[in-house]
């Protein structure tokens, strides 16, 4: 499931220009360690690149820049070169370019996030090296345009449904069946996304859903709170909560991993076919990904004030804006809710527990394939979605 449907920009702008007047300062009190931009990433990411990784490496994130892609920003930092729907720069002091690729407007209508690795970015005109994909779309695509996960940015996925908290308390899956019997309706960009369409192999009824999402908060503050919306945990709640001014009060969230499907969002992913002349470089890069990541969310600021500054020219696109303040707000839900987080039996960031990637084929097969779905794998194996095979055991945020 890709970050948003890119249908069209116009209700799209109804909800970012709120955000776009708010301050761009950053609320986070992280103290960066130089105040030279990019100086951190040059003195911490130091592994030889040069010869082994392509050069430029290409990544396609998944949406528009935003804090959930804060720790790809993080092995540049500031002082990167800017233009329409690209950053790139030096990665550290490795010895090659990174070079990081909008997603939604950015890459193409029509383009999957799967399919970007195959086909290519039809803005840009290029094929990435990694994109970032969610495993339900990875095991929706896993015959025509296989992907492999090599990291896990999250723990846990931060796609919830937002409810009212004066109106309902939502913890479960039986809270949302009783939301939903009560008339409560679901705003949702697609009922063809995997876990709308598992949520109603659950019982919540297809006539539930309101397809056509695209940050068009509108509809759920025009309806005084007695709409169910999907989003992130980390965007839509604080634009709501603090950016939203018919609404500012609480919103809540439940998650859809603690209703029964816990896929992974954002994994970034390579080619299955480019696997093995990629695996020198993927064995020296996913630990730089691993530390990143560790030192985006203890230490955010200069990554959210890059990210305010690359949206506020536009860059991303005229309608996407992110204050640092909205990114600091992402950063503390990353870890409150331990969406960024520790897995396995020694600490360690970035792995995947391959328990629940089987669960969720198991889960998800049978429902793409009533679907009538012909681009997946019936027979595909949570060792072809995802491994842990370059994750360095000693990086996590606890060492």
């Amino acid at each position: 499931m890709r970050r948003r449907t890119f249908t069209s920009i116009g209700s799209a702008i109804l909800v970012v220009a709120m955000v776009a007047c708010s301050s761009g300062s950053s609320s986070s009190t992280a103290t960066p360690a130089s105040t030279a931009v990019g100086a951190f990433a040059r003195a911490h990411y130091t592994t030889k690149l040069a010869g082994i990784c392509p050069n430029p490496l290409i990544v396609q994130a998944d949406w528009l820049p935003e804090a959930d892609h804060g720790f790809l920003y993080q092995l540049i930092g500031g002082g990167g070169t800017q233009s329409q729907y690209t950053y790139e720069g030096p990665l550290g002091s490795t010895g090659i370019n990174l070079e990081i690729l909008s997603g939604g407007p950015g890459l193409g209508l029509g383009v999957s996030q799967p399919s970007s690795l195959y086909v290519g970015n039809l803005v840009k005109r290029v094929t990435p090296d990694l994109a970032f994909v969610g495993t339900d779309d990875a095991i929706q695509y896993s015959k025509q345009f296989p992907t492999t996960a090599i990291f896990a940015e999250y723990a846990k996925n931060p796609v919830s449904i937002l409810f009212d908290p004066a109106r309902y308390q939502i913890r479960t899956l039986a809270d949302l069946t009783s939301a939903v019997a009560s008339g409560a309706k679901i705003y949702v960009a697609s009922a063809t996304f995997s876990f709308v369409r598992w949520l109603i192999g659950q019982g919540i009824p297809a006539s539930a859903f309101i397809g056509g999402y695209d940050g068009d908060l509108d509809k759920f503050v025009g309806s005084n709170g007695s709409l169910l919306n999907e989003g992130y945990s980390t965007n839509e709640v604080y634009t709501l909560e603090h950016l939203t001014p018919n609404w500012n009060k609480p919103v809540g969230y439940v998650y859809v991993a603690d209703l029964g499907l816990p896929f992974y969002a954002s994994a970034v992913s390579v080619a299955t076919n480019r696997m093995a002349a990629l695996r020198p470089c993927l064995a020296k890069l996913v630990p730089l990904m691993q530390h990143s990541l560790v030192d985006y969310v203890t230490s955010p600021g200069e990554v959210n004030e890059l990210l305010a500054d690359f949206n506020a020219k536009g860059l991303g696109a005229p309608f996407w804006h992110t204050p640092a303040d909205l990114s600091a707000a992402a950063n503390q839900v990353m870890l409150a809710d331990r969406l960024v987080a520790d897995t396995g039996g020694t600490p360690t960031i970035g792995g995947f527990d391959m328990s629940e990637v089987a669960a969720d084929i198991s889960q998800l097969v049978p429902i793409d394939q009533a679907a009538g779905m012909t681009s997946l794998d019936p027979d595909v194996t949570a060792g072809a979605v995802a491994t842990n095979q370059f994750i360095d055991p000693t990086v996590g945020l606890t060492r």
